[in-house]
């Protein structure tokens, strides 16, 4: 390592740890999972799916949702194209796929919006193939810098007792390396990725860099990274290689300590801003916040929070965790979220309201099994002028039919739009606040 400064150190792991927290949150959630044999990836391996047929169980962390059942998969471009293939999709039905890199940049989608209901090959093609594609076989081409694709399916539940059409969708789904679709001979095999085991203790303070090295060796860097690099090879963040602080200084390695603690503390800040502007109670948000260029900073806000978010043609999302004075929601208080008569989310397919346990970041358990409420929400009762007022809070009301449960500690609010109509886009209808009674 070059000789520089603890001030140098302290710039250089701050802005490395912002840059590859990303990778390592796609590692935790996504890969490392799969590559372990975890629960929710069984059956799957690299270049085939794992359909979750259930909904998610509330206990699980990182802001799932239960308004779709998931297909998981994690495509590996090194060798080969990988294909698609979905199936006819009855009229009504919704599914996206969506695909993004292990920076967590989404790519284009296949889906009801972009590509329709109609049965469809597509490929996905990475940085190394050089070979023959005969495009004309495909609906799609979609090309990535990264050599591995991590892809999350949604398939809208409409009515969670009867997962039938959602499940049919699912079932018609295939991913096939190019050489078994076209039915040729497969390239040479490549070597086998020595992947870490994950260890959260491991991840904290300066232990993130040994995955951040290892991770971004799946992702070359665009040219205009090629200088920050450069810079992170100071510190010993260099693609492919284990990360050591041999031959720093003790004052030296202070320093990339405290640039890691205070790049962890801002991204946890923004994080709990949310990615939008506040308006209300909300962080609200009409931006992609599914694509960030150079924006590494809100790129590692939302793989915290909201890893993957849907591109807003698709999803809207908005996020509350303080009342309308600007004080935490706690369950220990109630709160009523009132949408007016005539002023419900505009949407063309459906919206939720979730709620979240802040430490946990899971959904709160509750005897009701009610963990959000929306248009798909059975026995919700309307007011006599038509208006729509939800309450929330640990302490049962008299009337639970349009109650949500909180945990009694903080907790937070996501409210999805699916299918979102104009007027959200033209800034004509945003969530009302959530106020303390």
């Amino acid at each position: 390592m070059n000789k520089i400064t603890p001030q140098e150190s302290k710039k250089i792991a701050k802005e490395a740890y912002i840059f590859g927290f990303p990778f390592v949150a796609n590692y935790r959630v996504f890969m490392y999972p799969l590559i372990s044999g975890h629960p929710l990836m069984q059956g799957a391996g690299f270049n085939q799916f794992a359909h979750n047929r259930q909904l998610f169980p509330p206990q699980t962390r990182d802001t799932t949702q239960r308004d779709t059942i998931f297909s998981l998969g994690i495509l590996d471009l090194r060798r080969e194209p990988v294909v698609i293939s979905v199936p006819d999709v009855p009229e009504g039905q919704v599914y996206m796929l969506q695909m993004g890199d292990t920076s967590t940049e989404s790519l284009p989608y296949i889906s009801t919006l972009t590509t329709g209901n109609k049965a469809g090959n597509y490929v996905l093609v990475g940085p190394d193939f050089q070979g023959y594609l005969p495009a004309p076989r495909f609906k799609g081409v979609i090309t990535t810098r990264g050599q591995f694709v991590i892809m999350l399916g949604r398939t809208v539940v409409f009515d969670p007792r009867d997962l039938s059409l959602a499940h049919a969708v699912q079932d018609g789904m295939q991913m096939r390396p190019l050489s078994q679709f076209l039915g040729s001979e497969p390239p040479q095999e490549v070597e086998p990725v020595d992947f870490l085991p994950w260890k959260p203790e491991a991840a904290e303070g300066l232990g993130i860099f040994d995955y951040i090295n290892m991770a971004l060796a799946w992702h070359p860097p665009a040219i205009y990274e090629m200088d920050t690099m450069a810079e992170f090879a100071q510190i010993g963040v260099i693609p492919g290689r284990r990360f050591t602080t041999e031959g720093l200084s003790p004052e030296n390695v202070r320093a990339l300590e405290d640039g890691v603690a205070e790049a962890r503390a801002i991204i946890n800040e923004m994080a709990n801003e949310g990615a939008g502007e506040l308006i209300g109670s909300w962080s609200w948000t009409i931006k992609d916040i599914s694509r960030f260029g150079r924006d590494y900073l809100t790129r590692a806000a939302v793989s915290l929070r909201n890893i993957y978010p849907n591109a807003p043609d698709h999803a809207i999302y908005g996020s509350a965790n303080r009342d309308q004075d600007g004080n935490p929601l706690r369950g220990t208080n109630t709160y009523k979220l009132r949408f007016e008569a005539g002023e419900l989310p505009p949407v063309n397919w459906f919206w939720s309201v979730t709620l979240y346990d802040t430490e946990t970041t899971a959904m709160y358990p509750n005897p009701l099994e009610r963990y959000s409420i929306g248009n798909r929400t059975e026995d919700i009762k309307f007011d006599d002028d038509g208006s729509l007022t939800l309450t929330i809070g640990h302490a049962e009301p008299e009337d639970k039919s349009n109650w949500l449960p909180a945990p009694e500690g903080c907790f937070y609010l996501i409210i999805r739009l699916y299918g979102a109509k104009p007027e959200v886009f033209e800034g004509k209808w945003t969530p009302p606040p959530v106020r303390r009674i």
